[in-house]
């Protein structure tokens, strides 16, 4: 896979990748007073206009067959809906230093995904980069999440469950991103589903547990949760344009590199002094290498 043709979809999943490290940067930044659940709803809402008006104004409607898109509904219900739901209630309870590893093995289950209902093959080589992918992406995100710090000794181990149900969320949704798109949907609109239905349960979520009254920001805080909610919703059109054109098993875990993305854009607008730990070398050059391994051997 050295062709343009080939390298085309890799840049996208890492463009996706990195279009989510600048939401988490924007609402890292932007947050003083707002809550979870404000930062949550209002960049699902964003991304409901954003995505909806590009789709309309370029493809126009297009659900005479409204069937076809139960599976781009489907993956909003997993992520990033479940999938976020459930990876904040474990920083609640572990801290992310132990989250957010948990939460990052999510490539691993789609590529299993893939290989058992997909059909997709994948080299030796091919599988051995994106595990090194997985384990370095682990590692930096372990490392970026290092300050909110809780200890197992003082919780309860049920509460790892938290995390592994949010990974095999992610996990599970991409799964129904690649089988949607490969129907031969668009990939803006396919975007536009997901983050609907992400948005319309977690609406419900709000109205029904009287959350109503968290739902509110400075207009500081608002200018960058729209910037955010527009990086938000590149990142899922870019990475079904991504799946389009590539197989599960590689895109999957190249679209797992955030966690580098986010401490290097850190570094470049916030200067995190921790970016040069020994744990974060170590990582980012695993992703590295673990991607030049799926790029080049990829698929079998």
């Amino acid at each position: 896979m050295t062709d343009v043709s080939g390298a085309l979809p890799i840049g996208m999943a890492l463009l996706s990748a990195l279009m989510f490290a600048l939401t988490f940067v924007f609402v890292r930044v932007g947050v003083k007073s707002a809550s979870t659940t404000t930062a949550l709803w209002l960049t699902l809402f964003v991304n409901v206009v954003f995505l909806w008006g590009w789709s309309l104004l370029v493809y126009g409607w297009q659900f005479e067959q409204w069937w076809e898109w139960r599976y781009f509904f489907l993956s909003g219900v997993f992520a990033p809906l479940l999938g976020r739901l459930f990876q904040f209630q474990g920083m609640a309870k572990l801290g992310a230093n132990i989250t957010t590893p948990l939460t990052l093995t999510h490539p691993v289950i789609s590529v299993v995904l893939a290989i058992l209902f997909l059909g997709e093959e994948v080299t030796n080589l091919g599988l051995l980069g994106a595990l090194m992918v997985v384990l370095g992406s682990v590692v930096v995100g372990a490392q970026g999440g290092q300050n909110p710090t809780r200890s197992l000794q003082n919780v309860s181990r049920i509460y790892l469950l938290l995390p592994l149900v949010a990974s095999l969320s992610y996990g599970i949704s991409i799964v129904f991103r690649k089988i949607g798109i490969d129907i031969g949907s668009d990939a803006v609109t396919a975007a536009a589903v997901t983050c609907t239905s992400s948005w319309f349960f977690s609406t419900l979520y709000v109205l029904f547990t009287g959350a109503v009254g968290e739902i509110r920001c400075s207009r500081r805080e608002l200018g960058f949760f729209v910037l955010a909610g527009i990086f938000s919703s590149l990142g899922p059109v870019l990475l079904y344009a991504a799946l389009q054109f590539e197989g599960l098993v590689v895109i999957a875990p190249l679209a797992a590199t955030t966690p580098l993305f986010v401490l290097l854009v850190s570094y470049v607008f916030i200067r995190a002094d921790e970016i040069f730990t020994p744990q974060v070398v170590a990582g980012t050059v695993a992703t590295v290498a673990g991607v030049i391994l799926v790029t080049t051997y990829g698929l079998a």
